[in-house]
């Protein structure tokens, strides 16, 4: 017995059109530079925290938490996304540029392989 159109049949496939940037979300070198990035946004953050804590703050000894604490980090939590994100960058460009070399060296073994293969054909026909 056929199921009816509204029963659900679980061969049946279904196709969901999402949008191209949405799609690229799923690769993991995209979803690492949002994330460096969002870090990066985040020290901004903290650079506006501890200006708004030391502006607020009249006596200066009671600044320095505010600039240890929010600025300084903010600082290196800048620097550190920054630093991670030019690593992170770096390395795919060097896969995609070991992937093209293994490319090149692949199809230049092939065709030394078959070279090889036609040059034992020739010489081995010549000599009967």
């Amino acid at each position: 017995m056929t199921p009816g159109p509204g029963a659900s049949d679980p061969s049946r496939r279904v196709t969901i059109t999402v949008p191209a940037w949405f799609a690229a979300l799923a690769d993991p070198g995209i979803q690492v530079v949002v994330v460096l990035a969002v870090l990066a946004l985040a020290s901004f953050g903290m650079f506006v925290w501890g200006w708004q804590g030391v502006a607020r703050t009249i006596y200066v000894p009671f600044q320095l938490p505010w600039l240890i604490s929010a600025s300084v980090a903010g600082l290196g939590l800048l620097g550190f996304s920054l630093g991670a994100w030019s690593i992170h960058l770096g390395r795919r460009q060097d896969a995609a540029h070991r992937a093209v070399t293994e490319d090149v060296v692949r199809a230049a073994t092939e065709l030394a392989d078959r070279v090889a293969r036609a040059g034992t054909l020739a010489s081995g026909s010549r000599q009967r």
